[in-house]
């Protein structure tokens, strides 16, 4: 507990400086520029913090899987860790996220300017209309995507159910999903302050190939990363 004190103090004392400081750049710059500027030394910051006070490191597996080209990538979704740690793997990825973050005074300016793509999830309909335009927007601007299927953050042994949004996505643009695994919840839970020592394992799992039915893509992507997110 006094480790997870000690870590909420450092860690967003400088955070609220830093994204404050950088706000009025930030405004002017371009996509690549606001991940070169603000999200990656965030989340190198946050990586630091974790590691170093709160005791809870990270390992990545599975970089071999990922193909050359665009892709989606399908993660599970358990803390805020998994928000960030993609931002230093990858250069040129859309990330899809509640539309309410962009009503975030200082947050809501990032989310622009790094090209996330912003869907309504009180309307499933029009959720999947937008997320299939502006999906298709970003391929056409060379990005690949990310989504996180079961559409919130879950505890790390809750059941959710997967939303049809990256099975409409695969199969509109026709490229591989690559189903990632993640254990954040167990070290950093939703909504929780404590945070528990330990490995955050981030797993990229063989990709799922262009061509299949909904039954059969939820069937190949529950045996990759299971059916509990």
């Amino acid at each position: 507990m006094i480790r997870s004190i000690l870590f909420n103090i450092v860690f967003y004392t400088i955070f609220i400086l830093y994204i404050a400081t950088m706000y009025p750049i930030t405004y002017f710059c371009s996509t690549e520029m606001t991940l070169k500027l603000s999200y990656r030394p965030v989340t190198r910051w946050l990586l630091f913090c974790l590691k170093y006070i709160a005791k809870v490191n990270y390992k990545i597996s599975g970089l071999e899987n990922i193909p050359a080209g665009q892709f989606i990538i399908g993660c599970n979704h358990q803390s805020a860790w998994e928000t960030f740690i993609f931002s230093i793997l990858f250069d040129n990825l859309a990330i899809v996220i509640k539309k309410e973050l962009l009503d975030k005074p200082i947050a809501g300016l990032y989310f622009k300017r790094l090209g996330c793509i912003p869907i309504d999830r009180s309307s499933p309909i029009k959720a999947i209309k937008t997320l299939l335009k502006s999906g298709s927007e970003s391929y056409k601007n060379g990005k690949s995507i990310l989504i996180f299927p079961n559409g919130t953050r879950a505890s790390a042994d809750e059941h959710v159910e997967y939303k049809s949004g990256i099975y409409a996505l695969y199969k509109s643009l026709n490229i591989s999903v690559i189903p990632a695994h993640v254990n954040s919840g167990e070290h950093w839970a939703r909504n929780s302050f404590r945070k528990i020592p330990g490995t955050i394992n981030l797993d990229f799992k063989c990709a799922i190939q262009p061509g299949l039915s909904k039954d059969e893509f939820f069937a190949e992507f529950e045996k990759s990363i299971g059916s509990c997110l």
